[in-house]
């Protein structure tokens, strides 16, 4: 930790002129009230706060190495002590080394009768300027920390964030191979082709998330292509049963969107429309700008008759997770069935 005087100049110029006025004030209580003449008063000035100043500079490195520990009975004593030892010793360093020199400087007989009776009040007045200086110091000190600590914080936070959000990223890809690998074992039999073609397309979107693997955020316009890739996939298992139908707002096509979000959405849409039905199913992937940001719709038509599949809604918890993640916030995700219509709204907001 620097010495807060030499942290930023301006803190040794305030310093300076803090010491300057004091010395101003000292030479005039001399004068008006102790009758002394002028120079005298100017020079017993001088020397004491000269000698103050620099041993207030040094008395910072007592500080930064006397921590007031309270954290026991034992140890806040001990501190006590140490901080109560070092004031005296400071103290008297600074009146005796200006008594030295002023008294060795013979301005008057006078003068120095008044040096010696003064030494009682100039040790309060030591006493109080110390109790000054280590309490400026010590607020310093421990805003210096606080603020290391708060900034510390941040950064492992920001790397727990990081690592949280790597992790529900990875945790996707094997969750969609999985349901994609049976996909493509059900048409194995029955269409070599399809899931010849399906392995293909498997491959291409495999390729194009590891190539943004690294990447937070793609436009709206890259997502909703690696969404397509996934699409495609399903609908040469499902044909004609699968329906996707995408509206764009004009003018979102580069908005930035979370790489990988809309994938797991759409993989529950499909999942849970068309498994709950033998009609065809219509995904729909509405995105549009709003006050609050950009918010995209996808939504799947299913048979209110037919019993909801028991699913363990991986995808849609971990859209969740990663959005709070992201933006701070738990109520970016909203879903509603109703009438038929199963819904996710995803708000991205826009700061």
């Amino acid at each position: 930790m620097r010495h807060p005087l030499l942290y930023k100049r301006n803190h040794l110029y305030h310093y300076l002129l803090d010491s300057l006025i004091l010395t101003v004030l000292h030479s005039a209580l001399l004068y008006r009230l102790c009758d002394l003449p002028l120079a005298i008063s100017i020079t017993d000035a001088m020397v004491y706060n000269s000698l103050f100043a620099v041993l207030g500079f040094f008395s910072w490195y007592t500080v930064r190495f006397l921590s007031m520990d309270l954290a026991s009975p034992k140890l806040s004593l001990l501190s006590l002590f140490n901080q109560t030892a070092t004031a005296l010793l400071f103290i008297s360093g600074w009146l005796f080394s200006g008594y030295f020199i002023l008294y060795h400087l013979h301005l008057s007989a006078s003068y120095d009768q008044f040096l010696k009776a003064a030494l009682p009040w100039r040790f309060v007045e030591g006493l109080f300027l110390y109790s000054i200086v280590a309490l400026a110091y010590y607020l310093y000190k421990y805003y210096y920390s606080y603020k290391e600590r708060i900034t510390y914080e941040a950064q492992w936070n920001a790397a727990i964030k990081e690592r949280e959000l790597a992790l529900l990223k990875s945790q996707l890809q094997p969750h969609f191979i999985f349901n994609a690998l049976n996909s493509i074992h059900s048409l194995m039999l029955s269409d070599a082709k399809g899931a010849e073609e399906m392995l293909t397309k498997l491959a291409a979107f495999l390729r194009l998330s590891i190539h943004q693997a690294e990447e937070k955020t793609v436009s709206l316009t890259e997502e909703l292509e690696n969404s397509a890739l996934y699409s495609d996939i399903e609908k040469i298992r499902f044909r004609d049963r699968l329906m996707i139908q995408t509206h764009v707002e004009e003018g979102l096509e580069q908005t930035q969107v979370p790489h990988l979000i809309l994938q797991p959405l759409i993989e529950n849409a499909i999942r849970h429309g068309l498994h709950q039905t033998i009609e065809a199913v219509t995904v729909t992937i509405d995105a549009q700008k709003t006050e609050k940001g950009i918010e995209i719709f996808i939504s799947n038509n299913h048979d209110v008759k037919e019993k909801k599949q028991a699913g363990s809604g991986t995808g849609l918890l971990h859209v969740r997770r990663r959005m709070t993640l992201l933006y701070g916030r738990k109520d970016l995700v909203k879903v509603k069935d109703e009438n038929g219509i199963f819904e996710v709204r995803l708000l991205i907001p826009q700061y």
